[in-house]
């Protein structure tokens, strides 16, 4: 794993901290859903199709990564495709998307030790002026945040009961 003391602005540091606490949460809960539950939906009729874990799964890797992007090309662009070796992961076991989940986290460490980081700027959809790419991630932790909160929702859904680490968090 990319060494996180290579991250050096103090700015940066501080995103990393709260965003890996929130990360290691959802990555704990996704962990523990059995693998035949994976394509479950909370909410499943003619109307109304909730996410699968699996498709919150794929979709929070794919928006770190559409941040990531965002960070390095300096325009942040939702539904980017990231790679063809994701280009198909609805097929992906678990154990797959959890080991890509573990790179995205990766490619966000190194994104973050960009020496210049605090000098980047990033157009972003609800800003007319482009804003700094910190302030640009902490977006993307509450959007972790809101997965979180689908996830507790889920495991109850699923009869999965709640770890020390997330009532810690989160009582």
């Amino acid at each position: 794993m990319t060494n996180i003391n290579s991250v050096t602005d103090p700015e940066a540091r501080r995103f990393l901290h709260s965003f890996l606490l929130n990360r290691k949460i959802n990555e704990e809960i996704y962990k523990r859903i059995p693998e035949d539950k994976l394509d479950f939906r909370m909410v499943d009729n003619p109307t109304r199709k909730s996410d699968s874990p699996r498709e919150s799964l794929i979709h929070q890797i794919s928006v770190t990564r559409n941040y990531i992007l965002g960070i390095t090309s300096g325009k942040l662009r939702f539904g980017q495709k990231y790679s063809q070796a994701f280009s198909q992961p609805e097929k992906m076991s678990k154990q797959e998307l959890l080991a890509v989940l573990t790179l995205t986290i990766e490619e966000l460490i190194q994104t973050l030790s960009d020496p210049n980081i605090s000098q980047k700027k990033v157009r972003v959809p609800w800003s007319k002026i482009p804003i700094p790419a910190i302030q640009t991630l902490w977006s993307l932790n509450n959007h972790e945040i809101l997965h979180t909160g689908w996830n507790l929702a889920l495991m109850d859904h699923l009869g999965i009961e709640r770890f020390p680490q997330l009532r810690q968090m989160w009582g």
